[in-house]
């Protein structure tokens, strides 16, 4: 959880930093689906991952959003997701791949619904949503990678 907090803070950071510039992508959920499906599927660990993504969100909302909430129901509702998924994925399926394909669905529908909820649709608006969706990849594919060298040592 260390590593989640640090990257919450490294996002804020990268977020004071780029203010009308860009939006910054969320590294911290990114960093959270990686742990929550990197690990054990035991229910109370779970729990506490959807309940620290559910905190991280909140937090970030009250930081930089007017809808205290929001980002706390979209982060759980991805971690919900993807663990729904990837609980009923045989365990010979769950690979990199597939956790790209969930990760980064997960980070394209958050960063869909932060965009309807606080754009106004415009085209600098649009460029924004654009570039927050591509400077994810890099994250994506570092997270990937990890996995795809962590699973033949632990057999997740």
């Amino acid at each position: 959880m260390i590593a989640s907090l640090l990257v919450w803070l490294l996002q804020d950071f990268m977020q004071v930093l780029a203010m009308g510039i860009m939006l910054v992508p969320e590294f911290f959920l990114l960093v959270v689906l990686y742990k929550l499906i990197s690990g054990p599927l035991v229910s109370v660990r779970i729990a506490g991952w959807i309940w620290f993504a559910f905190l991280g969100g909140v937090l970030w909302d009250l930081r930089w959003a007017a809808s205290p909430g929001m980002g706390g129901l979209i982060n759980v509702l991805a971690l919900v997701l993807v663990y729904w998924v990837w609980d009923r994925t045989p365990a010979g399926g769950r690979s990199a791949l597939l956790f790209a394909a969930l990760a980064s669905c997960a980070h394209f529908l958050s960063g869909i619904a932060r965009y309807v909820a606080w754009a106004v649709p415009s085209q600098a608006a649009l460029r924004l949503f654009a570039i927050q969706q591509l400077l994810a990849v890099p994250v994506l594919v570092g997270l990937c990678m990890i996995y795809a060298f962590k699973v033949p040592q632990t057999h997740v």
